[in-house]
């Protein structure tokens, strides 16, 4: 069975499907006739198709369905237009809105003593999981951590990793002003987290450290998981000291505890913040060449 196929009744022969394939693995060999999978060396058109989906939403008149497969050695479900999401006009925001939305996004570093129902971060998480990554690879992973002494201890793990840096990397360590973030620590205060009550962290399989768009996803993951958390009145914190940690300190990784072959790469903190910004900072001018 072909990896796709196209109701000949449906579809209007408009090209958009060939348009939209990232690897051009359709074609239509006449303008009369249906799309059909092109004759690519090495590897075959089923081979490289990456299953993103983008040919079953932009067909516009849902004629065309990736059917179920086996691919990579993973199990590939069927994406026709039935199982997809619509996109419903009336959802669509204003540029106003996206813009309050974006310029309006803060840090919080105070966070209530509440926890997040679970059922309320699986649907962030949810939304966030749309976000785009390098070849369609979806490659994350989510651990989410809520036990209070087990963030604690993770921050201590970072602390740990400042007071060995301050021996080896003193310049470093001004930079990041660690001396405040382990005075504060040790006061009591919780500068490493910030109070809040549940931590994300990305993980994936170990070989992706070494691809610099693989690390580049994991963060786009946690942009959309930020934003996708403002509805519910949430706030959340980049977990920058403790990505830092799992990057130059081996220790970090082995704190996790994640299986073998798997590493911790982001870290995002989130909670019911204590307080509300109620205006935007300026910002620096954007550094803009045309050409």
């Amino acid at each position: 069975m072909m990896f796709f196929t196209v109701d000949r009744d449906k579809c209007n022969l408009c090209g958009d499907c060939l348009d939209e394939c990232a690897f051009r693995l359709l074609e239509m060999k006449t303008k009369d006739s249906l799309p059909t999978a092109r004759d690519v060396e090495f590897r075959s058109a089923e081979e490289r198709c990456i299953d993103c989906g983008h040919c079953v939403a932009v067909c516009p008149t849902g004629a065309l369905t990736l059917q179920a497969r086996t691919h990579a050695g993973r199990e590939v479900a069927k994406q026709g237009p039935e199982d997809c999401l619509p996109i419903l006009p009336e959802l669509i925001v204003s540029p106003e809105q996206v813009a309050q939305l974006l310029m309006a996004r803060r840090t919080f570093r105070a966070y209530h003593d509440k926890p997040v129902p679970r059922e309320t971060l699986e649907k962030i998480i949810r939304v966030a999981r749309y976000a785009p990554s390098s070849h369609n690879t979806q490659a994350e992973n989510w651990l989410v951590i809520s036990d209070k002494m087990e963030i604690r201890r993770l921050g201590q793990t970072v602390i740990d990793w400042m007071r060995s840096m301050s021996q080896e990397a003193p310049e470093f360590c001004r930079a990041i002003d660690a001396d405040v973030i382990v005075d504060l620590w040790e006061k009591g205060e919780d500068s490493v987290f910030r109070g809040a009550p549940h931590l994300i962290i990305l993980h994936g399989d170990s070989y992706l450290g070494y691809l610099n768009a693989s690390r580049d996803n994991f963060a786009v993951r946690l942009a959309y998981f930020e934003l996708a958390a403002v509805p519910y009145g949430l706030g959340t914190v980049w977990g920058g000291f403790l990505v830092a940690a799992l990057q130059l300190w081996p220790p970090a990784q082995k704190a996790i505890g994640l299986p073998e072959g798997q590493e911790a790469f982001d870290a995002m903190s989130i909670g019911y913040p204590k307080n509300q910004y109620r205006r935007i900072p300026m910002r620096n001018e954007p550094s803009l060449t045309w050409r």
